[in-house]
C-alpha cells in the first residue's frame, strides 16, 4: 500500500509543486497519473519512490 497525506514538498526559491496531496494505491491497484507540464507528475513519483 502507498498512502499519503496531506504531502506537500516545496523546491528552494519558494515554488510549492504540490500542497496538501492526499490519497491511497492498495496493492495490486492499477493508478494512472495525468496532468499538464508542470503539474508535478514527476516530482509526485519522486517522493513516491523515495
Amino acid at each position: 500500500m502507498i498512502r499519503f497525506d496531506q504531502v506537500c514538498k516545496r523546491y528552494p526559491g519558494g515554488y510549492e509543486a504540490l500542497k496538501n496531496v492526499t490519497f491511497e494505491i492498495a496493492e495490486g491497484e492499477m493508478v494512472f497519473l495525468t496532468g499538464h507540464s508542470g503539474a508535478g507528475k514527476s516530482t509526485l513519483l519522486h517522493l513516491v519512490a523515495a
